[in-house]
């Protein structure tokens, strides 16, 4: 969302650039970035659907390297396609989205790229080529014009109905996979290895009493018990833990699902470091054709202003040549007239024979 917000600030002050944002989010992208981005994946799932039935042999060939529709689409959609195409591109789309007042733009958008970009994504032999070509050449769409017309002439069919349509058809199986992530969820916190225990009863005797109570109220009684008997043997924790044979590293180490979670967390990272690289080389090569455009626009211009001033010269040398043509002509001119005139009186002096 920061390089949403950076393109609203470069087109306008701090304070509508703020209301804009907001606005934007609230009426066109609502439920896009809650916790759970539920309108977000229902989009994916739609936008899935409408490949499928516009490029079916494009899908299973991006099915047979393993690649998922939403690892492309997803990243466009959440960021509206900045960094994604060139700064003309995104602005000419927003164009249209805004006008529009509804997310269609996006899936006309995405469709127009998968057709002129699908041939040569048809061509590839590995997920990891696949993506990074898509990337490659959404990133040189420089010609907004054939993008818009593209999306808006080539996917009619693609309507706010249609999409509603479809987005009722996918929101339910969104819905029940995120209750059954939020429910496993519930079940990984209640559940702990005996190290982790060890170890957090270790630090705060009272805290599996706690736990205890917190899963089951129903045995109160008992928890006061336990907690009384663990209290009463806290003294000799250290010797207990002695005679187990435990590591005291092994009981900080969390156990095997918190090992995958972390695992997880650490390749997410690592991923989106990846892709701030790429965004990084991309904004790095836009900015090098930018300043190669600015080269040459310089040195067109500077052969402009020496055409002109050469221009200049030869109009000027004219100029002189037609005044000195004009000064010789009347220097000629005057003696003939002087000849003329003499004659004519000489011919009036002279006496008349008879």
């Amino acid at each position: 969302m920061n390089f949403f917000a950076g393109l609203l600030l470069l087109l306008m002050p701090e304070e509508n650039a703020f209301w804009t944002f907001v606005g934007i989010i609230d009426d066109y992208f609502e439920g896009y970035y809650t916790e759970e981005m539920i309108e977000s994946q229902v989009d994916q799932l739609v936008f899935e659907e409408l490949m499928r039935e516009r490029f079916p042999k494009l899908v299973n060939h991006l099915d047979y390297l393993g690649v998922q529709v939403a690892w492309v689409s997803g990243p466009w959609f959440l960021s509206i396609f900045v960094n994604m195409i060139p700064w003309e591109s995104v602005i000419r789309v927003w164009d249209v989205l805004l006008f529009e007042g509804n997310r269609v733009m996006l899936f006309r958008t995405a469709l127009a790229l998968m057709e002129l970009y699908g041939p040569a994504l048809v061509t590839t032999k590995d997920a990891g080529d696949a993506i990074t070509l898509l990337q490659s050449l959404a990133g040189s769409t420089f010609d907004s014009s054939q993008l818009v017309f593209t999306a808006c002439m080539g996917f009619l069919a693609v309507t706010e109905a249609r999409l509603q349509e479809l987005r009722v058809k996918h929101r339910p199986s969104v819905l029940e996979v995120i209750e059954e992530r939020s429910r496993k969820g519930r079940v990984w916190k209640d559940s702990k290895g005996i190290a982790t225990k060890l170890y957090s009863f270790k630090h705060d005797p009272g805290s599996l009493v706690e736990e205890k109570k917190d899963n089951d109220k129903g045995d109160m009684v008992a928890d006061k018990d336990v907690q009384l008997g663990l209290e009463s043997h806290s003294s000799n924790l250290d010797e207990l833990l002695d005679s187990l044979n435990i590591d005291s590293k092994m009981d900080s180490l969390p156990d095997l699902q918190e090992q995958v979670v972390l695992l997880k967390v650490e390749m997410c990272r690592l991923l989106e470091e990846k892709r701030s690289s790429i965004l990084r080389a991309e904004e790095l090569e836009t900015a090098l054709m930018e300043m190669v455009k600015e080269d040459n626009r310089l040195e067109l211009t500077a052969r402009v202003e020496q055409l002109e001033h050469e221009v200049a010269i030869l109009q000027q040398a004219l100029t002189d040549k037609q005044e000195q043509e004009a000064a010789m002509l009347q220097v000629l001119c005057v003696p003939v007239f002087s000849s003329v005139y003499f004659c004519s009186n000489s011919a009036r002096a002279r006496p008349k024979s008879y």
